[in-house]
């Protein structure tokens, strides 16, 4: 009897015990995955970029190959405004309006939206004119690029965007971002293809990929005649993770 007694209390402390620790060990799994998340920003990782949100975008430059009309950049007041079924909705694709500032992932920094880069120009030879639109300098592009974003209002022509980049040896890249035969805003991006050379190898020469222009080619169907678009929120999407190190001392002494 006392036997099967002690038995069944051993039975008892063990299953106790068993409970005990894999509490304790929920809590620590639970705590250790909760300093891991921290503030939800990997700071070294993949994050957006913003290149230009176009509040100050007096110093930008348009270049026109055709003769013909007038070709010129405008800073002009208002904000991207997607529409879905005929109803507003805002950066996210969500029912309202489009915010009036947008806040940035890293560095506290919140962008206003109250103006937007306009292009206007004229096209009259077919499927060769283009419009090719400038920053005051090159911008540098932090990390590994990996995708270019910009908001874009389309006026249904079926004109060709583009951006161009200049690659760490120097040399030029043309990417396709698409068609602009729509109406409305509409965000648009294009993926940057791996056979782009970037490497981090060069990172500390301050030779990373850089943004040269955007550009416009005209459509060999569209009809000659005045052309018009507007950008803003210029972004790229970047992975910094090979770009760690002390980046104060530069390799191009």
């Amino acid at each position: 009897m006392n036997r099967k007694f002690k038995a069944a209390a051993l039975s008892i402390i063990i299953g106790a015990l068993v409970i005990i620790i894999g509490y304790n060990s929920s809590g620590l799994l639970a705590q250790t995955d909760t300093a891991k998340a921290g503030d939800g920003k990997d700071k070294t990782g993949l994050i957006v970029d913003w290149l230009n949100d176009f509040e100050d975008c007096e110093d930008w430059h348009a270049v026109s190959t055709c003769p013909l009309g007038d070709t010129k950049i405008r800073k002009y007041a208002g904000k991207p405004n997607p529409m879905k079924d005929g109803k507003p909705v805002n950066d996210k694709g969500e029912p309202g309006d489009f915010p009036d500032t947008s806040p940035e992932e890293e560095g506290n920094i919140v962008h206003q939206n109250k103006y937007v880069l306009g292009v206007k120009t004229h096209f009259m030879d077919r499927g060769f004119d283009r419009v090719e639109v400038f920053p005051p300098n090159e911008y540098i592009i932090r990390g590994k690029a990996k995708e270019i974003r910009v908001w874009v209002l389309g006026r249904k022509f079926r004109h060709t965007l583009y951006v161009k980049l200049r690659d760490y040896k120097g040399e030029i890249h043309k990417l396709k971002i698409g068609r602009l035969d729509f109406w409305g805003w509409r965000e648009m991006s294009v993926i940057i293809p791996g056979w782009l050379p970037q490497s981090s190898n060069y990172a500390v020469m301050d030779k990373n990929l850089h943004f040269v222009s955007f550009f416009v080619e005209s459509d060999k169907f569209e009809a000659p005649g005045p052309f018009y678009f507007y950008l803003d929120q210029f972004r790229v999407v970047t992975d910094l993770s090979e770009f760690t190190g002390d980046d104060r001392i530069k390799d191009n002494w």
